[in-house]
């Protein structure tokens, strides 16, 4: 190809030029470690120091270049990797690069209190891979406190093919920048069509056996649940979780979101508007009419799978990977005419579209890396990193080696039977965790339709994709943009929200299932706004504001 061909002269071009400055750093300096020891295994799955001599793919130089890279490994992952230099992407990667990654993981489960204990040691890696949004005080303060370090001169100098990427979608540089105009990851770019991966799947068999269209409208969720329980004998027509309730996107047939969200571009809190009152009706009215499971407060997924396969229930949330691609093996086991259909968010009138869809930022936040203040080797650190936006980085990402695994069918990187017929079993999530890094965000491009076609095995898994996304673009009017908030302003909105989030869930509990009258709506109201809600909705609108004007 000839923007890969382009790339790959660049990228040697680079490493020509890194040569000569590694040279003299070496000389200066044996060690060069940012002052850690790349072999002292911190955390619990660390790559121990291997030799990392290797030359360019055409034999230009050597290299000898160590990187300490900080990153969660992730209960995915680590059912097939004790660290990531155990996968090919990243023994090719060195292989290309020259650069070795000595990997410090996290145990898994303790990610949050692992990174919080790396920041308050002061003892940094070069790279952080985190969602530094989710940053106490936001990017901002993380380079605030000297954690990571402004990036803008850096990405101009020795990132080209990040710089050229970001030039050109200049609503990406305003999400990967602070208010002040600071760039502060390399980040994990969404690109392709399709960003929504989960939504609303019925028993598709159970429709055409009772003569039941799709549901569009909340009147056809309401005739399908009641068909489904009295002619399927369904003791939980619609079942959930807490959690997913929270995602099956019901709320949006009444305008409204359930948390913050944008209306003609005034911040709103969703749970004080008036179509929340109709939401809370609907889910209550569900509820004592026995079509929503009476056990949706406290299952857990073990629970709530069971009653998908066991046919206690039509109609769920769920994953098109995780879930469609559990479910209909598992149901068609039993009985192989069941079948499952993934279907449109629910409307209120016929003719409307839906607006409230939880699709995918462009940048993803999570698997972007930044640079420490403890970082000696920001040229290197940053080339290495730009590899993975030339169109040879992103193909080894996301499809690996040619000929091991993926093959060139007519320009479509086509996975081998490695990935998709896995010879030791294992299924294709876990075989692209083993080989690729590309089932999850990480620093580079992902969401590649080549990659989710191929990804979701089933038809029915790609009709739901398709179907899923179809309206996703609505979304983007209903959503906050990646705002950031001042220190001052993080600190007042955690203090109010600890006590609104409590009771606001505490309240939706008591109108679903009748503990609480749907009458007490308004004072309901008028105790969030003395809470202060108030305020964090002026807050997140000025940060809304101040994004707009980066």
């Amino acid at each position: 190809m000839t923007g890969r061909g382009r790339n790959a002269g660049l990228f040697r071009f680079m490493l020509v030029c890194l040569i000569g400055a590694m040279v003299t750093i070496t000389a200066c300096n044996s060690g060069g470690n940012s002052g850690n020891d790349a072999t002292s295994g911190k955390g619990t799955n660390n790559a121990q120091s291997t030799s990392n001599e290797g030359q360019t793919p055409d034999g230009e130089g050597k290299k000898d270049v160590t990187l300490t890279y900080w990153a969660e490994l992730g209960a995915s992952p680590s059912r097939t990797l004790q660290t990531y230099n155990d996968a090919l992407f990243y023994q090719e990667l060195e292989k290309r690069t020259g650069v070795h990654i000595a990997f410090e993981h996290p145990a898994v489960g303790s990610e949050k209190e692992q990174f919080n204990l790396l920041i308050a040691s002061g003892k940094y890696p070069d790279v952080i891979e985190y969602n530094f949004l989710n940053y106490p005080g936001g990017p901002e303060k993380a380079l605030a406190d000297n954690v990571i370090i402004e990036l803008n001169d850096i990405i101009e100098q020795y990132a080209p093919n990040l710089k050229k990427y970001l030039d050109e979608h200049p609503d990406m540089k305003k999400q990967v920048s602070t208010d002040s105009g600071k760039m502060y990851v390399f980040p994990s770019i969404g690109i392709g069509n399709h960003g929504v991966t989960g939504g609303l799947v019925v028993r598709e068999d159970w429709l055409k056996e009772l003569g039941i269209n799709e549901p569009k409208t909340i009147d056809d969720w309401t005739n399908m649940l009641r068909a489904f329980k009295e002619k399927k004998a369904a003791s939980a027509p619609f079942t959930a979780s807490l959690r997913n309730l929270k995602l099956s996107q019901f709320n949006g047939a009444f305008g409204i979101g359930t948390d913050f969200y944008r209306d003609n571009g005034v911040v709103k809190y969703g749970p004080i508007e008036p179509g929340y009152k109709e939401y809370l009706t609907l889910l209550n009215a569900w509820y004592e009419e026995g079509l929503i499971d009476p056990d949706f407060s406290t299952q857990d997924n073990a629970a709530l799978d069971a009653k998908v396969i066991n046919g206690n229930s039509g109609a769920f949330f769920a994953y098109i990977g995780g879930g469609m691609g559990k479910y209909l093996p598992a149901l068609q086991e039993k009985d192989s005419s069941s079948n499952l259909a993934g279907v449109q968010f629910p409307i209120l009138n016929q003719g409307d579209e839906p607006r409230f869809i939880n699709t995918s930022y462009e940048y993803r936040g999570q698997g972007s890396v930044g640079l420490t203040s403890a970082n000696q080797k920001i040229e290197e650190t940053a080339k290495w990193l730009d590899y993975l936006y030339t169109d040879e980085g992103h193909i080894l990402k996301s499809f690996g080696v040619e000929g091991v695994t993926f093959k060139d069918v007519n320009g479509y990187p086509t996975y081998t039977d490695l990935i998709v017929n896995n010879p030791d079993g294992l299924s294709v999530g876990d075989a692209m965790n083993k080989y690729l890094r590309v089932a999850t965000p990480s620093v580079g491009f992902v969401g590649d339709d080549r990659y989710s076609e191929q990804y979701y095995t089933y038809p029915q898994q790609k009709e739901a994709f398709a179907t899923f996304s179809q309206y996703q673009e609505n979304a983007y009017e209903t959503r906050l943009p990646l705002i950031s908030h001042t220190p001052e302003e993080a600190n007042e909105i955690a203090t109010i929200m600890a006590e609104v989030n409590t009771y606001q869930e505490e309240m939706l509990l008591k109108f679903i299932m009748g503990a609480e009258s749907i009458e007490k709506f308004d004072e309901y109201v008028e105790q969030l706004k003395k809470m202060k809600i108030d305020r964090v909705v002026e807050m997140k609108q000025a940060a809304v504001e101040r994004y707009e004007n980066r």
